[in-house]
């Protein structure tokens, strides 16, 4: 091409287009061409499936199907002890045999293919302590032998029937219960997939030592149904790591008693010391009582914190109240015997504390 009668800037400018759109023309044709190829690709492979096949078992009545299910615990965010309830993330891999799905009984490989559930027979399960429901992923997986896979991930809120009576040297068990429901109640049977099962090593939550157990099968009746339903229960240990409540809760509130206990060392004629200490006892048995509000669970029954506070404040005021008593006998003239009383009450005073102790926490 000649550009006789344009200036040389001009023909430079025409030229740089031109080569422009050769070069546009040279990337973009390749890429056309092999979109096409793997439209081709895609579209050779037949994901189709027969309607039929997602409208009944894959085993025949009486014959129950397994469904093998493996959990891996991802963390556990928080306990809640007055909702009796736990935060988990989870993930989930549910997996079971469809003859039909294999390459011979189908005569096409699904391999690869991303199926959705309601395309295939899916085994009714669910949650069953789920209070709010996260799932991950809506996709299935069938490789040529027919082992169907679903993997989806858990975040959310569960119930749990949780024991505080213990505390702090309880040891709570969480679950993760999975059901059958539907038309399947009583036709499925559960088992761990112990290859897709575990946990991770450390948690967000504080205060707790986890770890999985051995999950637990069940075969509870159904009323509505009159069957018995399949469950698995996948459990998590939660032992509470007391180390804090020893040192924050326990040893202050033994501090205290013993103070309490001093005032029998003192002479009963000594009505000022005498009283003073016994008064102290009890505003600091108080203060820390307020204190522990905010630390101890919110729960309507007594745990064993709980009781060891109770006796420990009666043993406080009743060291307050023979402080008075013998403050007064010696007042009357009566040292003797005022000091007797508090000698005995020395020996008994530690006594009754030892019980308390024994009674709360060894018994």
């Amino acid at each position: 091409m000649k550009f006789k009668y344009l200036t040389p800037i001009s023909r430079l400018r025409i030229k740089s287009f031109i080569n422009l759109l050769f070069l546009i023309l040279f990337l973009a044709v390749p890429s056309v061409v092999f979109a096409q190829k793997e439209e081709k690709a895609e579209s050779s492979s037949d994901c189709s499936i027969p309607k039929d096949l997602s409208l009944s078992r894959p085993h025949p009545e009486g014959t129950p199907t397994t469904v093998k299910i493996g959990m891996f615990l991802i963390d556990i965010r928080e306990i809640k002890d007055v909702s009796q309830s736990y935060v988990a993330d989870a993930f989930f891999n549910i997996s079971w045999k469809d003859p039909r799905l294999s390459k011979k009984a189908l005569g096409k490989s699904l391999k690869g293919c991303k199926i959705e559930k309601d395309e295939i027979w899916f085994p009714n399960t669910y949650v069953v302590n789920a209070r709010s429901r996260e799932f991950w992923n809506k996709k299935l997986s069938v490789d040529d032998d027919g082992n169907t896979r679903f993997q989806f991930r858990y975040i959310g809120e569960l119930s749990s029937d949780l024991d505080f009576t213990k505390f702090p040297f309880d040891v709570q068990t969480l679950t993760f219960v999975f059901s059958s429901i539907g038309d399947d109640v009583g036709n499925l049977k559960f088992e761990e997939d112990k290859e897709h099962s575990g946990a991770r090593e450390t948690f967000s939550v504080e205060g707790w030592q986890l770890k999985l157990i051995e999950p637990l099968y069940r075969q509870e009746y159904h009323a509505l149904t009159g069957r018995y339903v399949s469950q698995i229960r996948f459990r998590i240990s939660a032992e509470r790591q007391r180390g804090f409540y020893i040192w924050k809760v326990l040893l202050p509130l033994f501090l205290i008693v013993m103070m309490a206990w001093a005032v029998f060392w003192i002479d009963p004629s000594h009505i000022g010391p005498q009283i003073s200490l016994s008064a102290a006892s009890v505003f600091t048995l108080i203060a820390y009582r307020f204190s522990m509000g905010f630390t101890l669970p919110r729960i309507s029954y007594f745990t064993r914190v709980d009781i060891f506070i109770m006796y420990s404040t009666i043993l406080v005021f009743l060291a307050l109240g023979t402080a008075i008593a013998t403050s007064r006998i010696a007042s009357q003239g009566r040292k003797e015997l005022a000091v007797k009383i508090e000698k005995w009450a020395r020996i008994i005073y530690l006594v009754l504390f030892v019980i308390i102790i024994a009674a709360t926490f060894l018994v």
